[in-house]
């Protein structure tokens, strides 16, 4: 019996259920009285000032002082308002050009940004964060955390376990990063950053079920359930790029781990520059009528849609949201894409384009970095 610790498990657990609610309703509701928060939320008053008081000395909140009601007759309250800038975060975002760099407040308004040269010396990276730093005016008190968008397999616990792009194999980012900085630190995948960028701040419009896909110079994909991440096994959930077809087998195209993918040569931009064109050029010219851009067009609307189709049926997402370099290119044959997938699959779910463009990684490593610290306490 020594060993059972379930009762601490669950009360650690329902204490920061708790404060993630009230500290969700007054970023929603403000400004708002202790009073409120506990009818509100069904807890007790003792419960709702012992949160309150934590969040206000953390400088998450802020006490408004004395009040009267925004409606209705009633005696005036001290009333409490959120506190976006009682802290910053950090974000790294790194693509196959460059690497973004990116500050916000708690609500993930982007406050300053800088673009450098993609590097794979961990040593180059980790002066330019620093410079990055000096130049913001930041004390690392109150950088609250940095996230850190990789594209490439990257492990719960920081390893970098496969980055082509950055020629990154079973790299243990995390721990050298930590030595430098006293911040907490989180890495994730770039596709999965993307999403989590697009729910928080662009066209996820906080919705708790997701199918992403992004179409570049290779695919990517992610998928949130259940306002889960789904990580998969050995953190390779979602790689759509490995998707392959009946007649992929009869002309025995393979998929190999960490190559280019079979569903990549059908759809990624560089398919789309197969005929002579510039990715941006195709769907103009299919649009206008080329003969040779109707031909790459058609044909990559129907290899996108048998997979976010089937994608459907697995994961029954409410949204399915395309981004990617190509996406910004795609509104004229979006509808097109969605008839086609409705025509697939009986279970509807709405075909959106990403909104967020170069900062949807970004601003995702932040909202994951978010995420862990709220879960971990």
């Amino acid at each position: 019996m020594e060993n059972y610790i379930g009762p601490s498990i669950t009360l650690d657990f329902v204490k920061r259920a708790n404060r993630s609610l009230v500290l969700e309703l007054i970023k929603n509701d403000y400004p708002i009285s202790r009073a409120q928060i506990a009818r509100e939320l069904g807890l007790s008053k003792p419960t709702v000032s012992s949160i309150v008081n934590e969040l206000l000395q953390k400088s998450l909140i802020v006490d408004l002082g004395e009040q009267p009601p925004e409606k209705g007759a009633g005696r005036p309250a001290h009333m409490l308002g959120f506190n976006p800038c009682s802290a910053y975060a950090l974000s790294i975002s790194m693509d196959g050009s460059e690497t973004l760099i990116l500050t916000t407040d708690l609500l993930g308004k982007v406050l300053r940004e800088k673009s450098i040269p993609n590097t794979n010396k961990l040593d180059d990276l980790i002066h330019e964060i620093d410079c990055y730093i000096e130049e913001s005016g930041l004390a690392q008190q109150i950088i609250s955390a940095m996230g850190m968008s990789i594209p490439g397999t990257v492990s719960e616990d920081g390893v970098v376990l496969h980055s082509g792009t950055l020629n990154w194999h079973s790299y243990d980012v995390l721990s050298i990063l930590k030595k430098h900085y006293s911040f907490p630190i989180f890495l994730f995948n770039d596709a999965n950053c993307a999403l989590l960028g697009e729910r928080w701040q662009g066209s996820g419009e906080n919705s708790d079920d997701i199918f992403y896909i992004s179409i570049g110079t290779g695919i990517g994909g992610a998928i949130i359930s259940g306002g889960h991440i789904l990580n998969g096994y050995q953190s390779l959930a979602a790689e759509i790029c490995y998707q392959i077809g009946t007649d992929d087998i009869y002309k025995k195209r393979f998929n190999v781990l960490g190559q280019t993918g079979v569903f990549e040569q059908k759809v990624s931009t560089r398919y789309l520059s197969s005929g002579g064109y510039d990715y941006q050029e195709v769907v103009p010219a299919y649009s206008a009528g080329d003969v040779s851009a109707r031909g790459i067009i058609d044909s990559f609307i129907l290899e996108l849609s048998v997979v976010i189709a089937n994608a459907i049926g697995f994961v029954n997402p409410e949204k399915v949201i395309i981004g990617g370099p190509f996406a910004e290119y795609m509104q004229p044959i979006l509808p097109e894409i969605q008839r086609t997938v409705d025509a697939l699959s009986p279970i509807h779910a709405d075909i959106c384009l990403a909104s967020l463009g170069k900062y949807a990684s970004a601003l995702g490593a932040i909202a994951y970095a978010f995420q862990q610290i709220e879960q971990n306490d």
